[in-house]
């Protein structure tokens, strides 16, 4: 297998696989492709995340034991009948993406294909280096990793213990299927290939000719924030992609088949960030609203997803008594406690007094906010969501028309679900919202003339094309575009895409720590990520709490093998490492951090 992809296109195809053959069996012909394969990709997302809980759960957690168990599930599901079918839907799809990139839709369909081109790239060439992904997304992969279990990770980052990990889940797999760490913010891939594929079975559902709809539905990736953060191991791609999927699902006819699929996207929505109860909420009562005379199936459904995403939230109120814990809540006189204020979110990177303005006005203020070149980010916190934003009167107008009428439901629903956070002014957070506003362009404008369709498939594709132009510095907004690294070493690209800063330091710390070694931090860390090789071949280990300094520090890093350790520079432990020079060498003081780093000579 080629060193960078190591046995991922093995084990990405053979969850494909048994989740579209079980989706033959759940949705068989004449139910379209389209809604086989939203079901079979959300089922091979399931698959993937309860596949690592499984060999988590045994400490069987390591590359050939996942490989194993992705061969094993398309064994065990797959039979002749629905190979045999899954055979023709591949041919069938096949025929589909050639259709998306025949026509004045094109353009569109290229510009989406170029954004995940330029993630990709962007994945395998930078550095991990986005903060969320450092501070608590990344560290839980990577303690899977190194231990073999999936486990509360041992940190002082509040979100790396108590956030919903299920797309970290599938993160794991993704990573242990991976040569190296190359390519491990390219992990959102999968859920935007989801999320495509859902905002075309909507726009289909509506009447759109199929070649159409996928062919504008692409362009959904071609929105500035999805493309940047297609290269970064964040979650709000993946929440959007389930949120589509999952009203795809509640919105369609009430069958075995949908149901499982809803029941699927609702647990891995409600486990994918603390900010789902409330759009999970809304999308379980529509599916219980239409489910008529099949309500008992749709609230086991609803049961079902609660178990398979709620795990962190029943946690959090058994412990803390806050379901959503570290965040502190007030809704009427329910008051949850918590360490954190929702305003910090509302003021972090704003300008002044926007926290204080209510969610309408900050929503008002955040949409009126028009990033110039340069300013789109993968973490964006003001500003609407790229070019095809000028579009949206003409949507909110064509809906008006045929096709459009038809998808006012699904598309207001989409909508609802994606703005159903204290925090929607954030773009990166309502990511589904562009996607919603393709299918309403897309369904709208079918049933007009073939001049004013083409106006409208050309305009969109030129705005995604737009918007990828703006967007791309954003993946190095430190150096030169993306696609002058080719020929870069390493610290040049770490330069040129930190957000952490000080990448030459801390390669070279890194670079310390050998095989069996540890690198060892405290409280002082803010992005614990960083401190794991891109190689896997060292441990990355917390200082417990109660041990500060003296003999009970010197026999913890020799038990650890310490050979790199960060700490807070104020503190006991860097006082009780700075008088002893002829064992701990300071290498540098962190910019961003109170902690300052040390080299350990020996054991």
């Amino acid at each position: 297998m080629p060193p960078v992809v190591g046995w991922l296109p093995v084990g990405a195809a053979a969850l494909w696989l048994g989740g579209h053959v079980l989706s033959t069996m759940l949705l068989p012909a004449p139910a379209p492709l389209r809604e086989r394969l939203c079901l079979g990709l959300t089922i091979a997302l399931a698959a993937a995340f309860g596949l690592v809980e499984l060999l988590g759960a045994l400490g069987w957690l390591t590359a050939p034991m996942g490989l194993v168990g992705c061969l094993l599930f398309a064994a065990a599901v797959t039979r002749p009948r629905g190979l045999a079918a899954a055979i023709e839907d591949g041919a069938a799809l096949g025929r589909g993406v050639v259709a998306a990139l025949r026509g004045p839709w094109a353009l569109a369909a290229v510009a989406g294909v170029v954004a995940v081109a330029l993630a990709s790239l962007a994945a395998l060439w930078l550095e991990s280096w986005g903060w969320d992904a450092l501070a608590y997304h990344l560290p839980p992969v990577h303690d899977a990793l190194q231990t073999g279990r999936v486990r509360e990770v041992p940190t002082h980052v509040t979100y790396a213990r108590a956030y919903p990990q299920a797309i970290e889940r599938v993160f794991t797999l993704w990573r242990l299927l991976l040569a190296d760490e190359s390519l491990v913010d390219l992990g959102q891939l999968p859920f935007a290939v989801a999320g495509v594929a859902g905002l075309a079975t909507l726009a289909g559902r509506a009447g759109v000719r199929p070649g159409r709809a996928a062919g504008l539905a692409l362009a959904w990736c071609a929105t500035p924030v999805v493309m940047l953060q297609l290269a970064h191991a964040y979650v709000d791609v993946a929440h959007a992609g389930l949120a589509i999927l999952a009203v795809v699902f509640v919105t369609g006819p009430v069958d075995r088949g949908r149901l499982v699929g809803a029941a699927l996207s609702l647990g891995l929505l409600l486990g994918s960030k603390p900010s789902a109860p409330l759009p999970f909420a809304l999308l379980a009562v529509t599916l219980w609203l239409r489910s008529g005379s099949r309500r008992t199936e749709a609230l086991a459904a609803v049961a079902a997803a609660l178990v398979l995403g709620g795990e962190s939230y029943v946690r959090g109120w058994l412990i803390h008594g806050n379901p959503v814990w570290p965040v502190a809540l007030q809704a009427g006189p329910l008051a949850l406690p918590g360490p954190v204020t929702a305003t910090m979110f509302f003021a972090v990177l704003t300008p002044p007094g926007f926290a204080e303005l209510d969610w309408w006005a900050r929503l008002v203020a955040s949409w009126t906010t028009l990033p110039g070149p340069g300013a789109y980010g993968y973490d964006m916190r003001l500003g609407l969501h790229g070019p095809l934003h000028l579009l949206l009167p003409l949507a909110i107008f064509s809906l008006s028309f045929g096709a459009g009428r038809a998808a006012r439901g699904p598309i207001a629903l989409l909508a609802i679900v994606s703005l159903a956070t204290p925090a929607a002014f954030w773009p990166r957070f309502t990511l589904a919202v562009p996607g919603a506003l393709l299918v309403a362009l897309a369904a709208g404008s079918e049933g007009w003339s073939g001049r004013a369709r083409a106006i409208v498939d050309a305009s969109i594709g030129a705005l995604a094309l737009a918007g990828v132009v703006l967007a791309a510095p954003g993946f190095t907004p430190e150096g030169p575009p993306i696609w002058q690294l080719g020929g870069a070493t390493p610290l040049q690209r770490a330069e040129a895409a930190t957000s952490v800063g000080q990448a030459r330091p801390w390669l070279e710390a890194r670079a310390r720590v050998g095989s069996g070694e540890c690198f060892a931090y405290d409280e002082s860390v803010e992005v614990p990520g960083l401190l794991w090789r891109p190689d896997g071949r060292a441990r990355v280990a917390y200082v417990p709490p109660e041990v500060v300094d003296g003999p009970d520090l010197e026999a913890w890093l020799i038990a650890e093998r310490v050979r790199v350790i960060a700490v807070d520079r104020g503190g006991p432990r860097a006082r009780w490492l700075r008088e002893r020079p002829h064992r701990f060498t300071r290498l540098f003081a962190c910019r961003t951090a109170p902690c300052e780093v040390f080299a350990v000579a020996d054991f």
